[in-house]
């Protein structure tokens, strides 16, 4: 099942900076160091599991399952902040979702790279398909904002989760937050 696989990496492109200002040949025009990210969603649907498997959980599994996931979608509506570590590494080694892992089943799309604008797409097929949409917008050389428009299906259940994102540097120096280098 490729979902824990997607919501990781939706995660990981929502925390951070160094995603969403990672290019193809042009990179967003931000400055390096401690970046704080803020981030909100929400997530509707029903996630892309088989019918077996859930036909083959417990009525207890299923009650837990069902907790788990109204848990997950009020989660996603908070508010989460994080601070993270753009460096010109990160920035050089461009757009990477890390979600292709080595199964080839995942395709990303550069649809806009310029200083200001950073858009990609991603589509994954195999059982449970993903299509994914996002854009940054750096506003300046301090301030980014983002959207993640993620759809996953199986062909009889469809979630869709939308994130928005403003990131704004901090400072040059990363003080003890580590970069992902």
């Amino acid at each position: 099942m490729r979902s824990p696989r997607i919501l990781a990496a939706g995660l990981a492109a929502a925390a951070c900076l160094a995603v969403a200002a990672g290019a193809a040949p042009i990179a967003l025009n931000v400055k390096t160091g401690l970046w704080e990210i803020t981030m909100s969603g929400q997530t509707s649907g029903k996630p892309p599991i088989p019918p077996d498997v859930l036909a083959s959980m417990t009525p207890e599994q299923r009650a837990k399952f069902d907790a788990a996931m109204a848990a997950s979608r009020a989660r996603a509506a908070e508010t989460h902040v994080q601070k993270t570590c753009l460096t010109e590494k990160s920035l050089q080694r461009g757009f990477d979702l890390g979600n292709n892992a080595n199964d080839g089943t995942c395709k990303s799309t550069v649809l806009a790279s310029t200083p200001t604008t950073m858009e990609m797409r991603q589509e994954c097929t195999g059982p449970e398909k993903m299509s994914m949409h996002m854009r940054f917008v750096a506003a300046n050389r301090e301030r980014i904002t983002g959207t993640m428009e993620m759809v996953m299906t199986d062909g009889t259940n469809t979630m869709t989760m939308n994130y928005t994102m403003n990131g704004r540097w901090l400072g040059a120096d990363c003080g003890n937050v580590k970069s992902d280098d």
